[in-house]
């Protein structure tokens, strides 16, 4: 009976190191997380602005990040490429962009470099100004700034975190080793 009990230590023994190592790495795979946005996911700001800023809760990758800005008619009114500074990614808008409805949709690179996506939506009143001096458009910009809204709702970075897979692959293979390890303990235990 002594040399099933050890079994059965060692087997939860080597599940427990096994856990150990498991759960760490899995957490350590969370991808960003988008914060706010600016102007906020579903506001209205009296025009368009001169660029829309993500915030994530770590700093993005710069490289594969990818903003498009698009009014009603589909048409993309990002001006060049987005930058990353910081949190925060930043995508300048075309001068003279129409008023409208605009969806955002953006995709980034996580921190820790998986790719995350998503979409938000804003309404402009009146077309762009064209210059990043013009009154009325950095007052919208201050506005939506202070307004900025947690944009978590409208991230479409996946169903459920990729970490799970490995982590439950992991757990199904300790259960069965247990499950044999007290199988054959018990058989050789009936055996004495």
């Amino acid at each position: 009976m002594k040399s099933g009990f050890r079994i059965v230590a060692r087997a939860v023994a080597v599940l427990g190191v096994a856990a150990g190592l498991a759960l760490p790495a899995a957490a350590a795979q969370a991808h960003d997380v988008l914060e706010a946005t600016n102007p906020a996911n579903g506001s209205t700001v009296a025009a368009v602005p001169d660029a829309v800023v993500l915030t994530y809760d770590h700093t993005p990758i710069a490289i594969g990040t990818e903003i498009q800005v698009k009014d009603a008619a589909g048409t993309n009114e990002a001006d060049g490429a987005a930058s990353v500074v910081d949190n925060n990614v930043t995508q300048a808008i075309k001068p003279g962009a129409p008023a409208g409805k605009y969806t955002v949709v953006w995709r980034v690179v996580s921190s820790d470099s998986h790719p995350i996506e998503g979409t938000f939506t804003f309404t402009a009143k009146a077309a762009g100004g064209g210059t990043s001096s013009a009154g009325a458009t950095s007052g919208d910009n201050a506005t939506a700034a202070a307004t900025a809204s947690s944009a978590a709702a409208s991230d479409s970075s996946g169903g459920f975190p990729v970490w799970t897979i490995p982590v439950g692959v992991v757990v199904v293979l300790a259960i069965a080793a247990l499950a044999w390890f007290v199988r054959r303990a018990l058989a050789r235990a009936a055996q004495e």
